[in-house]
């Protein structure tokens, strides 16, 4: 499941957050009317009873829906959370198995499972749910933090260490002592003048972080009024910077490279009308805190001989930096 979908079906399954104690769903089953009732018209009923805070109505109608459609993971989960706010803790966890075993949401299923644990006193078994979903790359830190049945919890290592970590597998690019090499080219973050090694105004340049800063996109204009972005992000799967390079006039180039000492050096091959390659090499130059060189070379002999396609300086803006 992709991080975004996770945080929606949160919303959707979850919302919304209180507390209650009310008597058991069975008695509240028996009163709710006729299990043959129409399916759609129950779940009608029971979401509002559930988006009222109505747990005691909420879990005798999600209950009886589980009787008309018994392979309703979503219908098993509602009910395990209207139990669990009733406090009726053994019944509330039959209801969360029994969505797990369906196969609804098994992450956020499984911290709810958890959450009976610890209301219910049940310390080491919470934790132990909470450590495998943050070693399984989990994204539920908002569940865990707003959750008042983790209150016991929150002081203890464990949890606080478990909840950090969920908090890197859903924005890794954010936490720099756990992935330094998402910061590697930030030494090209900020606005540029960009002058040719001449001297001469070659255009301006202002790149940003974006997407929780795992992509450092450039916002390029030429002297002469040309645009252009390029898209860079560090690949966890192959190990590599990737940039994409697209322009104003359709043009794309694909880079991939790595840092090599202080300077990023990307490649690309572009494959040619006549059916050649051509094989370029970009290297930036981290020249220090306001200036960085960008250096493009090409070769059409498969790099026995190379040469420059553009070679740039950057300065940044409102800085005392020279060429």
């Amino acid at each position: 499941m992709s991080r975004r979908a996770t945080l929606i079906v949160l919303v959707l399954v979850l919302c919304p957050v209180g507390q209650g104690a009310y008597s058991s769903a069975a008695g509240a089953t028996q009163a709710s009317g006729a299990i043959a009732r129409d399916a759609n018209a129950i779940k009608a009923e029971a979401d509002k009873a559930y988006t009222g805070q109505d747990w005691k109505n909420a879990a005798a109608l999600y209950a009886e829906l589980t009787k008309v459609e018994p392979q309703s993971g979503f219908a098993w989960f509602r009910l395990g959370n209207a139990l669990r706010r009733s406090q009726q803790y053994p019944e509330a966890l039959a209801a969360f198995e029994k969505a797990k075993a369906l196969g609804f949401q098994p992450s956020v299923t499984q911290g709810m499972i958890a959450g009976v644990y610890s209301a219910n006193g049940e310390t080491e078994k919470a934790l132990a749910i909470i450590d495998q979903l943050a070693a399984q790359n989990a994204v539920l830190p908002n569940l865990f933090e707003q959750d008042a049945a983790f209150e016991k919890l929150r002081s203890n290592p464990r949890y606080q260490a478990a909840i950090t970590q969920m908090k890197v597998n859903m924005a890794p690019c954010k936490f720099p002592d756990k992935h330094p090499e998402y910061r590697q080219f930030d030494f090209w973050l900020g606005e540029w003048d960009v002058y040719s090694p001449q001297g001469a105004k070659a255009g301006t340049s202002k790149i940003d972080l974006i997407l929780g800063d795992c992509v450092v996109l450039e916002n390029w204009t030429g002297g002469a009024g040309g645009e252009g972005k390029s898209f860079n992000k560090y690949s966890p799967e192959f190990k590599r910077w990737e940039q994409y390079w697209v322009d104003a006039q359709g043009s794309t180039t694909f880079f991939h490279g790595k840092l090599e000492g202080k300077n990023m050096v990307y490649y690309a091959e572009t494959p040619q009308p006549d059916g050649s390659i051509l094989k370029r090499r970009l290297t930036f130059f981290n020249l220090g805190p306001n200036k960085v060189r960008q250096f493009s070379q090409q070769t059409r002999d498969d790099g026995k001989t190379w040469q420059t396609e553009y070679d740039l300086i950057y300065v940044r803006k409102n800085s005392q930096a020279k060429l």
